[in-house]
C-alpha cells in the first residue's frame, strides 16, 4: 500500500499514520510532508524505528525538497524520486491511502 504525506506531520496525527504501516508498504513524502524526512528530527526518528521492525520504503519528491530549501536537510534513509517515479509507485500501489 501507499501512504501518502501531504501535509506537514506536526499537523496531522502522525503517530497514527505510522501505526497503519505494514511489511513492504511505501510511505511518500510530498508537499508539506517532506518535513518527515529532516535528518535527525523527531519524525524521522518515529519513521526510522518503524522502518527497523518491517521492511518499508521512503520516498520523498525532489522538487518539494528543493522548493523548500530542505536539500542538505533530508535524511539519506529517504529515496528522493520525481513526478515519473511517484506516477510509477502509484501503479505499483494499488491502494492508496493519502493524509
Amino acid at each position: 500500500m501507499l501512504y501518502t504525506l501531504f501535509n506537514s506531520p506536526s499537523s496531522c496525527n502522525f503517530s497514527l499514520l505510522l501505526n497503519y504501516l505494514n511489511q513492504n508498504d511505501d510511505l511518500l513524502l510530498i508537499q508539506d510532508g517532506v518535513i518527515a524526512g529532516l535528518k535527525n528530527s523527531i519524525f524521522m526518528e518515529e519513521i526510522t524505528k518503524v522502518k527497523q521492525k518491517m521492511k518499508i520504503l521512503i520516498f520523498a519528491i525532489n522538487n518539494d525538497i528543493l522548493a523548500r530549501g530542505l536539500d542538505v536537510n533530508i535524511s539519506k534513509k529517504v529515496v528522493r524520486i520525481d513526478y515519473i517515479e511517484f506516477v510509477n509507485l502509484v501503479i505499483k500501489n494499488k491502494k492508496q491511502i493519502i493524509w
